[in-house]
């Protein structure tokens, strides 16, 4: 068997049959779809039980709540395919998804592909988002030249595709490093499984081909600011830090700039969400975390002068004014979209 396509299933009723069908459609077929019922409350589980009886390559897996850590680990651990391709619950992948994936590999023994993905909102299809680099073969050497300065944050706050879909991986690097992963990590999540996947892989294949549907959706916990969001990202870094695995020599500095964008990012999504009572929580957080001394470390070069403002108050710690100042871009924005 090829591939083990695996979907972690929470609380998607909604979106889960557009879901299992696109993988039914594939041009492919060797592959198994292992459809992983994370304890979700809603009509999702009767939904899997359903379409196991329709198609003899669907396995299903029931089990208690876990988070998207844990799911992903009971799909991988029963998985028979040579490569993981994960799938979330609510979106969907191209009827040539698996084929084109399968034609690089067979061409290019890569151990990892990654592919473009399409945004998909209100049932409409709309812009294709493209990964940093090029398209094409990376041995060992473009690795460490142009794939490992980019991982995590680059100098000018951008970095390769994080998530864990949209990717085929070979079996070996992901049982290796999805199944050691705490299952309290619950942000950053695919981070610390694909960046050590880069580092580990012999080659990888970088396509611009956007096979992946990606929903968009109000509710997501992508979309949706939580204070408990800035400790999870700082186990996160703890974690990337202490990964077995043969790093580059400047990865603590991509773990600083990491550090930096993603409370940055948070504390946008706080201020502009104007989580007002949250701001001295938001600061504890901060300050008493490993992120503190990251964000002094963090060094940025071609940024926004928004980005730059906010970052130098981070680093100053002045987390109240930081937020404020980013409450007042997200104000002006407003305006200007008014006037325009």
């Amino acid at each position: 068997m090829f591939f083990s396509v695996i979907v972690p299933i929470y609380n998607v009723e909604k979106y889960l049959s557009r879901c299992i069908d696109s993988v039914l459609s594939q041009t492919f077929a060797d592959f198994e779809l292992i459809l992983v019922d994370d304890g979700s409350p809603d009509n999702c589980p009767e939904i899997c039980d359903k379409y196991v009886q329709k198609d003899h390559r669907i396995k299903v897996v029931h089990k208690e709540n876990g988070g998207l850590v844990s799911a992903r680990q009971a799909g991988v651990s029963i998985a028979k395919g040579d490569y993981i391709f994960n799938l979330d619950g609510d979106d969907a992948i191209t009827p040539d998804a698996l084929m084109s994936a399968y034609q690089i590999i067979r061409d290019t023994k890569a151990d990892l592909v990654s592919f473009s993905y399409r945004i998909y909102t209100d049932g409409k299809l709309g812009k294709v988002v493209h990964d940093l680099v090029q398209e094409g073969l990376y041995d060992k050497k473009r690795l460490k030249e142009q794939i490992y300065p980019n991982l995590l944050s680059n100098k000018n706050m951008q970095n390769l595709f994080y998530f864990l879909w949209a990717k085929a991986i070979k079996k070996e690097l992901a049982l290796k490093y999805q199944m050691n992963l705490p299952t309290s990590i619950i942000m950053g999540e695919d981070a610390c499984c694909t960046t050590p996947c880069y580092l580990d892989a012999n080659s990888v294949y970088m396509s611009k081909k956007a096979i992946y549907l990606y929903t968009v959706r109000g509710d997501s916990i992508t979309t949706s600011f939580k204070i408990s969001q800035i400790s999870q990202v700082a186990q996160a870094v703890t974690y990337l830090r202490n990964l077995d695995v043969k790093k580059p020599e400047y990865f603590e500095d991509l773990l600083s700039r990491y550090s930096a964008f993603l409370c940055f990012a948070i504390l946008a999504a706080a201020a502009e969400g104007g989580y007002f009572s949250e701001i001295n929580g938001i600061k504890q957080a901060v300050l008493g975390s490993v992120h503190k001394e990251e964000i002094k470390k963090a060094h940025f070069e071609n940024i926004t002068v928004k980005s730059k403002i906010a970052i130098f108050l981070l680093k100053k710690e002045q987390i109240r004014l930081a937020f404020y100042f980013l409450y007042l871009c997200k104000k002006i924005k407003d305006i200007k979209g008014l006037i325009k």
